[in-house]
């Protein structure tokens, strides 16, 4: 996971996840921010994001969204779901040093 890098290393970034609340319209509501630092973009997958998710408490099927600081939240969130996705979001290091992660957690509908 994310973990010491030197500074001014190319590779390094900060992500701010928000989590335990819900994306409504333009806002993230009701919810907790957390922060890793030191990440790694080279090292950087899907699966480094679900460990993230899990040291955080969280199980279940949760849709991950990004978005870069400085850019408007309305109609500015990307959704993570895959590596490809993760490095579409990494293009972005080093000119932003922070990336935005949304968690929404997803209910699963009963069928009856």
């Amino acid at each position: 996971m994310c973990g010491f890098r030197p500074a001014g290393d190319e590779a390094g970034f900060s992500i701010q996840m928000y989590h335990n609340g819900e994306i409504r319209g333009n806002y993230y509501v009701n919810g907790s921010v957390d922060w890793f630092d030191y990440c790694d973009k080279d090292r950087m997958s899907i699966t480094e994001i679900d460990a993230m998710v899990k040291e955080l408490g969280h199980e279940g099927l949760i849709n991950y969204w990004y978005n870069i600081p400085g850019d408007s939240f309305d109609g500015g969130l990307v959704k993570l779901s895959e590596d490809t996705d993760v490095l579409d979001m990494l293009v972005f290091v080093p000119d932003t040093r922070v990336i935005n992660i949304f968690l929404e957690h997803v209910l699963a509908c009963s069928q009856e």
